[in-house]
C-alpha cells in the first residue's frame, strides 16, 4: 500500500510540473518557430519552411492532434505542405524535429493550434515535444 502511494504521489508531481504558467500569458503568440534558426518564423523562406501560425487557416491542412500525451500515427504530406497542430491536451506540448532544424514550433497551451509547413525534401522526419521528451512522432514527407 505504501508503495502504491509512493508512485501516486510521484506522478501527481510529475504533472503538476507539465502545467503551464500563469505569466506566460494567453499563449497565443503568433510567432511560432519554425525553420532553421536563419528564419524568423514570421513568414515563408528560400529554405521551404514556411513561418507558424497560431491562427486557423482557409487552406486545407493536414492536422498533427496531440491527446493523451501522444501524437497519433505518422503523417504522410506532400512537401512543404501546410499542416496544421491541434493540442487537446491539458499539458503544454510542441511539435520539435529531432534533427532540430527541420522544424520546431512554440508550445501549445490546451485547446490550442498553430500551423507551418512541411519541409521541401522528401524524407522521414522524427519529432518529440520539448517539455516531454517521451512523447514521440514522425512526419513523412514524400511527393
Amino acid at each position: 500500500m505504501r508503495r502504491l502511494l509512493a508512485v501516486l504521489f510521484t506522478l501527481s508531481l510529475m504533472l503538476a510540473g507539465c502545467g503551464g504558467s500563469d505569466d506566460a500569458g494567453s499563449g497565443t503568440d503568433a510567432d511560432a518557430t519554425v525553420g532553421n534558426g536563419a528564419d524568423s518564423g514570421t513568414g515563408g523562406g528560400e529554405d521551404g519552411y514556411g513561418g507558424g501560425d497560431t491562427g486557423g487557416s482557409d487552406e486545407e491542412a493536414d492536422t498533427i492532434t496531440i491527446a493523451d500525451f501522444a501524437y497519433g500515427e505518422p503523417l504522410t504530406v506532400a512537401p512543404e505542405a501546410l499542416i496544421r497542430v491541434v493540442n487537446e491536451d491539458s499539458a503544454r506540448h510542441d511539435v520539435d524535429a529531432k534533427d532540430g532544424t527541420s522544424f520546431n514550433t512554440d508550445l501549445l497551451e490546451q485547446g490550442e493550434e498553430l500551423t507551418f509547413n512541411a519541409p521541401a525534401e522528401e524524407g522521414t522526419y522524427d519529432f518529440t515535444c520539448s517539455v516531454h521528451p517521451q512523447m514521440s512522432g514522425q512526419l513523412i514527407v514524400s511527393a
